[in-house]
């Protein structure tokens, strides 16, 4: 007896790239508000940080964006595969 093949539940995924996408801006906001009030720790830790959390901010868009999708792809393959169209 086969069962039916259920979507696959995109909602933690969307959670994790959106709280990675606002703690990145957040952090660079935060550096930016410190060297504008004269922190020389904020200024400092800028020249690293900042470059890094837009690099990580392209590069959660980018992965998100190529590859977002391929979960739902694999789990069709799989449910397709499978003997008697069973999944997994």
């Amino acid at each position: 007896m086969s069962r039916p093949v259920s979507k696959p539940s995109y909602s933690l995924t969307r959670q994790a790239f959106w709280t990675s996408f606002v703690m990145a801006w957040l952090v660079i906001a935060a550096l930016v508000i410190g060297g504008l009030r004269g922190s020389a720790e904020a200024v400092a830790l800028a020249n690293i940080t900042v470059p890094s959390m837009i690099a990580l901010i392209a590069a959660i868009m980018g992965i998100h964006r190529a590859f977002g999708s391929m979960d739902y792809r694999s789990a069709a393959y799989q449910a397709r595969d499978q003997p008697n169209g069973e999944p997994t």
